[in-house]
C-alpha cells in the first residue's frame, strides 16, 4: 500500500515533526518570533500535515470494502453470503476486464454481476480457468465461508479435457487426435465419471457449508445448429450429454439445476448474434467462451433458481 499511496509515508514524517507537538503556548510564541514569511511556512506544514493524517484515518475504512461477512461495501449485514466455485465459464473467461490472468476472474463474469444486487455479497470467487470439479473439491472447497448460504457451480468440461478438445478439432486440426479426445470425453460421460464426480463436488461444498444452497449450471452448445464446420455438432452433441450427466449428478447430491442451452439457443458460434467468443489467434484465452452477453444469460438464468 505503501507504492500506491506514497503520501502516508510522508504524513508520517510530517506527524513527528517537533513544531506540531510542542506546547500550544510556546508554539505559538516561538510562531509569533518568526518573520512573517517563515510563520506563514509553519502554518501550512501543519494545516497540511492535519489534512494527510485526517485521509490516512479515514483510508482503512473504505478499503476494508466488501467483506465476507456481508454488510461490505455498503450492503446490509443480512444480505445472502455467496461463493462461486468451477472452471473458466464461472471465472468469466472470455468477457474480458479481469482482475487476474492467472484464473481469468472477470469483472463481467456472471459472479460479479450476481453480487451487484444490494442483497447479495460475494464472499468467495476460487473458480479458475483450467479447474476440473477434482480442483473444486481439492483446492476451492477449503476457501468457501462456512456459513456462506448460496453456491454457485459450473464444472465438468476440464474433466473431459476441454483445452485439449478444442485445439485438435478446431485450431491445430487433427481428425485422429480429434476423433480419439471426443471417444474418450463421451466414454467418461456414459461411463458416469462425470456424474459421480459433480456428485462429490456437490457433497464437499454441502459438508463446508451445510446451510447453503447449491446451484449449479451447465453449459452452452458452442455452435450454431447451422454451422458446418467439422466436428463443430458432434461437440454440440457431446456438450447436451455433458449436460445431462452434469444435471444427474448435481440433483442427486441434492443441487438445483441451471440449463443455459436454452439461453443460448440462437447465439452460438455463427449465429447472427454470438453470445461465444470464436477462436482467434489475436484474443487466444477468449476462444470458445462467453462474451460478456453470454455472462448475463447466465445470471439471468441462476436468478430464476436464486
Amino acid at each position: 500500500m505503501s507504492a500506491r499511496f506514497p503520501r502516508y509515508g510522508r504524513t508520517a514524517r510530517l506527524a513527528t515533526d517537533p513544531v506540531l507537538h510542542a506546547d500550544p503556548s510556546a508554539s505559538a510564541t516561538a510562531s509569533a518570533a518568526l518573520p512573517p514569511a517563515r510563520r506563514a511556512l509553519v502554518l501550512i506544514v501543519a494545516f497540511l500535515a492535519a489534512a494527510l493524517l485526517a485521509i490516512g484515518a479515514a483510508a482503512p475504512a473504505s478499503a476494508a470494502g466488501k467483506g465476507g461477512n456481508g454488510g461490505g461495501g455498503g450492503k446490509p449485514a443480512s444480505s445472502v453470503t455467496y461463493s462461486a466455485l468451477g472452471d473458466s465459464y464461472a471465472a468469466g473467461q472470455g468477457a474480458g476486464s479481469y482482475l487476474n490472468t492467472t484464473c481469468y476472474v472477470s469483472t463481467k463474469g456472471y459472479p460479479v454481476l450476481i453480487d451487484a444486487s444490494r442483497t447479495i455479497t460475494l464472499n468467495a470467487e476460487p473458480a479458475c480457468s483450467g479447474d476440473s470439479s477434482l480442483d473444486v473439491v481439492s483446492r476451492q472447497v477449503a476457501l468457501v465461508p462456512a456459513t456462506t448460504t448460496r453456491v454457485t457451480l459450473t464444472v465438468g468440461g476440464n474433466d473431459l479435457g476441454f483445452s485439449t478438445v478444442m485445439q485438435d478439432c478446431f485450431v491445430l486440426v487433427s481428425p485422429t487426435a480429434c476423433d480419439a479426445d471426443l471417444a474418450t470425453a463421451n466414454s467418461m460421460i456414459s461411463g458416469g465419471t462425470i456424474t459421480s464426480r459433480i456428485t462429490a463436488a456437490v457433497g464437499a461444498i454441502r459438508t463446508r457449508a451445510p446451510g447453503a444452497k447449491v446451484i449449479v449450471t451447465g453449459y452452452p452448445r458452442l455452435f450454431a445448429p447451422t454451422v458446418t464446420r467439422a466436428y463443430a455438432q458432434q461437440v454440440n452433441t457431446s456438450t447436451t450429454a455433458l449436460n445431462a450427466a452434469i444435471r444427474t449428478g448435481a440433483t442427486a447430491a441434492g443441487a438445483v439445476y441451471v440449463d443455459v442451452e436454452a439461453a443460448f439457443a440462437d447465439h452460438g458460434i455463427g449465429s447472427a448474434s454470438p453470445w461465444i467468443n470464436d477462436w482467434s489467434w489475436f484474443n487466444i484465452s477468449a476462444g470458445f467462451h462467453p462474451n460478456a452477453s453470454g455472462y448475463v444469460a447466465y445470471q439471468g438464468r441462476i436468478a430464476l433458481v436464486w
